[in-house]
């Protein structure tokens, strides 16, 4: 059934309070057992209750809101009201409210004439014990000008789809998705709010977000969270598509949740990393084209870090088995790092299939001791390749390149070019009694290329004793290896293998003094381009 507002004596004409008009239109809805309730264009002026949570207009089972489309028909606060109003339009809260929804229409805060009292514009969810609101649609409606959140779906709904709608100019969060179960953002565009885009939070899983658009806002433009109370995390909440761009933060911030997948986006131009990871678990960043980030300081494109909530729960949540791969992923700016692991128990990164480029440090930086970037390549420039923990494959190409493995087993291969081959710690390459942890030089030229020890105190060539290194040959000519006879404390022996017959190799070849630093810094910020 249909009901036309202006029957029960709402006069749309942007001064007379419309609320009373409007509700009633609604509850004649409920009563009859649900229908479309007609708002015709014009601006209808609403007041809230006397206790904020009352909101403004309560929705009912079974009825919708249907107006003449955004900007045409608007309900906007009066002018003065200066209380709080939880929901210009909302459900109950406190008892489940199915099949409903409000479609076509804006919603105005009116928060330049209200200074005092907190406005949301759409609030749902049921709060108490394991119910819920259920089967909510909320289609092309604009959220604007509200002192708090445009969109808050607030607590536990199960199948709530937001599409096709506009939340600008609030003063929290553009869209929350807060206890959303089964549900959906679809095409929506948040810009310009105070806070975030779009914030997914509070036990949230099974939640969708796709081709969403969120840029100009004051934090980050999309997060995934957990929220700042000890409650089950988000989970299985997928991110495809849209852009997310000028926002003041990071483009995308996942934290403190698991199972997030995060594919086919354009993230840009944010103020600090284009996607941050902090304390999650099972992230997939797949097929995405994130670039030119760090806007507003030093950060990475790419950021994974643990997360202190000893505040809260009293744990660090380390963020462990990323999964990053397929994506385009470069910076021409102030990026530290393309890709960055933390050295903070964060582990098993994994690289693969990427294209990434650039980075003042380095390309990549992965610190956990399983975590895997595949080989790092080189561009025809001068590059610095940089190794992290794990087993890595560097390959320098063209250009003068400084490669410096870290930690683990690497394979080194500088390539055309005057390279440099750093250790810049004694375990970057060594032998126990038991193991070896030695790293292999290929492609190593004498005369051009040389390996820079100067941050280890040898000294210089010798019999491998006395902090020198001795220089031998395999017999059958085909491996050199440079080594020390003395063991530290836990038992380590450098060690390094050039393939091939180096048996003339003389000082000239290393790099035994402070000198690296200043040659490895010659020339412009390198470009470093890494395929996994």
């Amino acid at each position: 059934m249909d009901f036309d507002v202006k029957d029960f004596g709402a006069q749309g004409d942007g001064v007379s309070n419309d609320r009373t008009a409007i509700q009633a239109a609604i509850d004649a809805a409920h009563a009859a057992g649900g229908g479309t309730v007609h708002l015709p264009a014009g601006e209808y002026r609403v007041g809230g209750g006397e206790r904020g949570v009352e909101g403004a207009l309560l929705m009912k089972n079974n009825v919708y809101l249907a107006g003449a489309g955004m900007g045409q028909t608007v309900i906007k606060l009066l002018d003065g009201w200066n209380n709080d109003v939880n929901g210009m339009i909302r459900s109950s809260g406190g008892e489940e409210t199915h099949d409903f929804g409000v479609r076509d229409l804006t919603l105005d805060g009116n928060r330049d004439n209200n200074p005092e009292g907190t406005v949301f514009g759409f609030y749902t969810g049921y709060k108490y014990g394991t119910g819920a609101d259920r089967n909510v649609l909320v289609e092309r409606v604009e959220a604007r000008e509200m002192s708090g959140y445009g969109f808050d779906p607030h607590a536990r709904t199960i199948n709530l789809v937001i599409r096709d709608s506009v939340a600008h100019d609030n003063g929290f969060v553009g869209f929350v998705a807060d206890h959303q179960i089964d549900g959906a953002f679809e095409n929506n565009i948040a810009y310009n709010n105070d806070l975030h885009g779009f914030n997914v939070v509070t036990s949230s899983h099974d939640f969708t977000l796709k081709g969403n658009i969120a840029y100009g806002n004051g934090a980050a433009g999309l997060v995934v969270q957990r929220g700042s109370y000890d409650v089950p995390l988000a989970y299985n909440i997928l991110i495809d598509g849209g852009s997310y761009y000028d926002n003041a933060l990071e483009g995308v911030l996942i934290k403190l949740s698991h199972d997030v997948i995060l594919q086919d986006a354009h993230i840009y131009n944010n103020g600090t990393a284009g996607v941050r990871i902090a304390g999650a678990q099972d992230v997939q960043i797949l097929d995405n084209h994130i670039h030119d980030n760090v806007q507003n300081g030093t950060y990475p494109e790419v950021l994974l870090q643990a997360f202190d909530d000893s505040s809260i729960t009293g744990n660090v949540y380390e963020t462990l088995n990323t999964l990053i791969e397929d994506n385009v992923i470069t910076t021409s700016g102030d990026a530290t790092y393309v890709v960055q692991e933390r050295n903070d128990g964060s582990d098993y990164t994994t690289l693969r299939d990427n294209n990434i480029s650039g980075g003042q440090i380095a390309s990549v930086r992965l610190s956990g001791a399983h975590s895997s970037s595949g080989p790092l390549r080189g561009t025809d420039g001068d590059d610095r390749l940089i190794g992290g923990a794990a087993n890595e494959q560097l390959l320098g190409g063209d250009g003068d390149d400084l490669l410096d493995g870290g930690a683990g087993v690497d394979r080194l291969t500088g390539g055309d070019g005057a390279d440099i081959f750093r250790f810049s710690a004694l375990d970057d390459s060594y032998r126990t009694a038991s193991e070896s942890f030695v790293d292999r030089i290929f492609d190593f030229e004498v005369g051009t290329d040389r390996i820079d020890l100067s941050a280890l105190g040898f000294s210089g060539l010798g019999n491998g004793l006395d902090d020198t290194l001795a220089v031998q040959v395999n017999s059958a000519g085909t491996r050199t290896y440079l080594k020390s006879f003395e063991a530290n404390a836990a038992g380590e022996r450098f060690e390094i293998v050039l393939e091939g017959n180096y048996a003339g190799l003389d000082e000239s070849s290393f790099i035994f003094d402070d000198s690296a630093t200043q040659l490895a810094l010659v020339g412009s910020a390198p470009q470093t381009d890494l395929s996994v």
